[in-house]
């Protein structure tokens, strides 16, 4: 999530279509970049993305409505776009991830204006894909009154029932533990200097994208643009019995946490895994998605500064289909280089001829 300060306000009554014509470009690295969706009015913002076991995409919109959106068959030559669910209470949806087979979890607030969510105002969603009925069953699983501004989520899935979720709070640089079943919540990490933004400056968002693999918690800093990571245990919390109070309050210091990247950036947003481990990202204000090795390197494979294949990029995803998993998607967020805007777009970048 960024909040650039040249966004246009947002018109009422938008309509949600797909614009033509989409467009192909090949980034400076050679990977092709493919707009398959776009809506066809500015002041849309893709904010997250999910997939579904059967390949459709699931995305989170921040602006300019609390909506879930499905693209179905996003390796198609016309994929279809459709809305899913808006949801009551909140004007726009954050960090979204899958906890149980097309069972996902997802984050809503409300928001007075750009980048300023209403205090109190988060709360923690459940939506079902296993419902008899064509639409999802949807459920609210706790409200979240102490975020400031949560945003990142993702499943602990070595929980036997996957039923545990860890919350980045980007503005408090804090990380969140909660039961998706019962509600129950409690902060691991408060002001951690690795997941807070630097005291006084222009930037606020600290702790971003987030991500579990392998016994480790990854987050993006967005206003340090570094990636970082540190042990949980099987339940998700801190594997470093020091980081906590014997009552489990959260302390403000961290220990154990390492630095994976660093990127040369301004921003550094949400990020993805691929088989070997390599994390995709995406640098959103940047306009480009960087690939980071295993020995900390960085480059660049799609975009660029002033380039408009990926700009605004706000999340990625790579296909899980026998059809696009060489496929890495990414939502934007409607910005362009040069404070120009377009509608929020669906970008598939073929990362097969990546080495």
């Amino acid at each position: 999530m960024m909040f650039p300060n040249y966004l246009l306000a947002l018109a009422s009554g938008l309509s949600f279509a797909a614009a033509s014509p989409l467009h192909v470009y090949r980034s400076e690295s050679g990977l092709p970049a493919k707009t398959i969706f776009q809506f066809n009015q500015t002041g849309t913002w893709l904010e997250n993305l999910a997939v579904r076991p059967n390949g459709d995409l699931l995305m989170t919109m921040l602006t300019p409505s609390a909506s879930l959106w499905t693209l179905k068959q996003p390796y198609s030559p016309h994929p279809e776009a459709s809305l899913v669910h808006t949801f009551t209470g909140a004007t726009g949806l954050n960090g979204i991830t899958e906890v149980r087979p097309d069972v996902f979890v997802l984050l809503s607030a409300q928001y007075s204006g750009v980048g300023e969510p209403v205090a109190g105002s988060f709360a923690v969603w459940e939506v079902s894909f296993h419902s008899s009925s064509t639409s999802p069953s949807i459920r609210k699983i706790t409200d979240f009154p102490e975020a400031q501004l949560a945003n990142g989520i993702a499943l602990v899935p070595t929980c036997s029932e996957h039923d545990i979720v860890l919350v980045c709070d980007s503005f408090a640089g804090s990380l969140w533990r909660i039961n998706t079943r019962t509600g129950d919540r409690a902060p691991l990490v408060q002001q951690a200097p690795s997941m807070s933004a630097p005291a006084g400056g222009a930037l606020p968002i600290g702790i971003n994208g987030l991500k579990v693999r392998g016994g480790y918690a990854y987050w993006s800093n967005s206003a340090q643009v570094a990636i970082y990571r540190t042990r949980i245990d099987a339940h998700g919390y801190l594997a470093s019995s020091t980081s906590t109070t014997a009552n489990g309050t959260a302390v403000d210091v961290e220990v154990g946490v390492e630095t994976v990247a660093t990127l040369d950036s301004p921003f550094v947003d949400d990020f993805a895994f691929d088989g070997r481990g390599l994390l995709w990202v995406a640098t959103n204000g940047d306009n480009k998605v960087d690939v980071v090795r295993a020995d900390g390197s960085v480059e660049t494979v799609a975009g660029g500064a002033d380039a408009d294949a990926v700009a605004g990029d706000s999340a990625v995803a790579f296909g899980r289909t026998p059809l696009d998993r060489d496929v890495l998607y990414v939502t934007t967020s409607g910005t362009l280089p040069n404070n120009r805007t377009e509608p929020a777009k669906v970008v598939a970048v073929n990362r097969a001829g990546f080495h």
